[in-house]
């Protein structure tokens, strides 16, 4: 998982010290750095520091709230004078996990934090959604259907899918069948277009912007492949339709079987 670490230079090597190789920390010194990241990166989560560019103010920090409200949050910063204002004002705006230098960030609780906040990553709770579809799969293949969704410019095609499964691609196509899930290709573009809706539900991404981020090189082509899987428009569907609606229509248009009950399947 790619995470934002808006923080300053001394307090990143702590925050890699308690990944512990279990995440990719894309590390900025400014905040439209930061907000870039954001826009072009498959960034899940966001750790950031008030006092990031010298000053402690919150309105940076509740930019980002305002444009990606769906993207977890931590502060990770050092004690000071200006800080309990910001930090109050900041939890009214809903940004709740804090951890200051050298009182709270130990390594292992850190980590724990980190840890915990996955859970309310776009893509963890995508994935939680899709869990029984893919029971029957083998462990490489529902990792490597995972990591469409946590990283979905890294897996283009059914041949690259397979290659992640550590399998060629005629077991792959097979095994898709005996659990009886849409075609790889099929399955693919129907994760990006549902994937695409949760992003769409925070103000700060355009359509060009999705497109992008979900390895796309026209955005007529994505705006295409919404409008098949999902009957509306990108634009349509961000104001039209709730996650949990676009991830019922996908199941019912695409995974379902007169003999595969689909919560709980076996």
């Amino acid at each position: 998982m790619q995470v934002l670490a808006a923080i300053q230079a001394s307090l990143v090597c702590q925050l890699e010290r308690a990944a512990r190789h279990r995440f990719e920390f894309h590390v900025v010194s400014a905040w439209d750095e930061a907000v870039d990241a954001i826009l072009r990166q498959p960034i899940e989560m966001a750790v950031v520091d008030p006092g990031l560019c010298g000053e402690v103010r919150a309105q940076d920090i509740e930019r980002i709230r305002v444009l990606f409200p769906s993207l977890p949050l931590i502060l990770y910063t050092r004690l000071s004078p200006d800080l309990p204002p910001t930090l109050l004002r900041l939890g009214k705006a809903g940004v709740t996990q804090v951890v200051v230098a050298h009182y709270d960030d130990h390594p292992s609780q850190l980590s724990d934090l980190l840890a915990a906040e996955t859970a309310r990553a776009v893509s963890h709770r995508l994935i939680d959604s899709i869990g029984d579809l893919l029971a029957e799969c083998p462990v490489e293949l529902r990792w490597a259907i995972e990591t469409v969704i946590r990283e979905p410019t890294s897996v283009q095609s059914v041949q690259e899918l397979a290659r992640r499964a550590r399998m060629d691609r005629r077991t792959c196509l097979r095994w898709f069948a005996r659990a009886q899930l849409p075609p790889p290709s099929v399955m693919l573009t129907v994760l990006r277009a549902v994937y695409a809706h949760r992003l769409l539900q925070d103000p700060g991404y355009n359509v060009e912007d999705v497109a992008a981020r979900l390895g796309y090189a026209q955005t007529r082509t994505f705006a295409q492949n919404v409008k098949e899987i999902l009957g509306m428009t990108p634009g349509e569907l961000r104001v039209s339709l709730s996650p949990d609606q676009a991830l019922a229509i996908v199941r019912d248009r695409y995974f379902s079987r007169p003999d595969r009950a689909l919560a709980g399947a076996s």
